[in-house]
């Protein structure tokens, strides 16, 4: 009888040992040719380089090829700009980059009319052994008088976000820029808990004053010609609370740098085996100043 009660056990535990969800620390590199006549800035090479060692790295320990969530963007003579398989393929990779353990390095060298970047990424990867819970959320802004989604905003103008999830649970969200700096755009700098309650199959438009008076709302901006932000959405079915960040004022979000932000993420998924994490680029642009990069 022992025994028998002892495979019973046994065969309860088996499913819970097989979607046990494998880590490693995983190192990648990656190297990147731009030609004279392409038309890339080095902003963009760099990052395209970084995430391309980001997915070597994950071929390398889980066994497939996995695109990361840089957008590879090709502009064509006439201006038209299309985007190339690189956009949202991460939500079907086998593993997820977790974050750095490392800082990055890349290098740049100028050899026969081409530019050479190469890159090399230390990090802490998670294997995906079961589905991920399905998110939806899209980036808007107001383009005569509603809402609509976007991906290329002019400096200045307000940003939205659309969110679902499928079950109850707890959602942030972190705005990235290119000066090291990561925002917390949600929850709020007023909450006090430093968390932010959603229903599931509710949809959320947040930073919408008109939805929710007591909403800020926040205006992308840039000095520079061009500049790419990262809007990174967290969510977990279990409660978390915020990054440590700094207190900035009622109107704006609060900060933390981007390593320190990266750090508490990273512990976060580690901690949190069921929370999702999603990125998306959006492009800035500031028509009062002319490209250099």
């Amino acid at each position: 009888m022992k025994d028998a009660s002892l495979i019973l056990c046994l065969l309860l535990l088996m499913p819970l040992t097989m979607a046990a969800q494998r880590e490693a620390n995983v190192h990648g590199k990656s190297v990147l040719v731009v030609a004279d006549h392409d038309n890339i800035t080095l902003a963009e090479a760099k990052r395209k380089c970084l995430e391309k060692a980001k997915a070597e790295a994950l071929k390398e320990e889980f066994g497939e090829m996995v695109a990361s969530d840089a957008v590879d963007i090709n502009v064509e003579s006439n201006g038209a700009v299309s985007n190339s398989s690189w956009e949202n393929i991460a939500a079907s990779a086998k593993g997820d980059w977790m974050g750095d353990t490392r800082a990055p390095i890349i290098n740049v060298e100028y050899k026969e009319g081409n530019l050479i970047f190469t890159a090399e990424v230390w990090g802490r990867a998670r294997e995906i052994v079961q589905a991920k819970t399905d998110i939806e959320w899209v980036v808007l802004k107001d383009v005569n008088g509603k809402r609509s989604i976007a991906t290329d905003f002019e400096s200045g103008e307000t940003v939205y976000l659309r969110i679902r999830v499928p079950v109850n649970g707890y959602v942030a969200v972190y705005l990235t820029d290119g000066d090291g700096k990561t925002w917390c755009l949600l929850p709020y700098s007023t909450d006090s808990d430093g968390r932010f309650i959603i229903i599931g199959g509710k949809d959320y438009i947040v930073f919408d004053k008109e939805i929710d008076s007591e909403s800020p709302q926040y205006n992308l901006t840039t000095t520079h010609a061009q500049e790419k932000s990262q809007l990174v959405v967290i969510y977990s079915p279990h409660a978390f609370v915020k990054c440590n960040d700094k207190y900035m004022g009622p109107r704006y979000p609060t900060l933390v740098n981007t390593s320190d932000f990266q750090k508490w993420l990273l512990k976060s998924q580690r901690i949190d085996k069921d929370m999702v994490v999603e990125k998306k680029w959006v492009t800035i642009h500031n028509s009062g100043i002319k490209t250099t990069e």
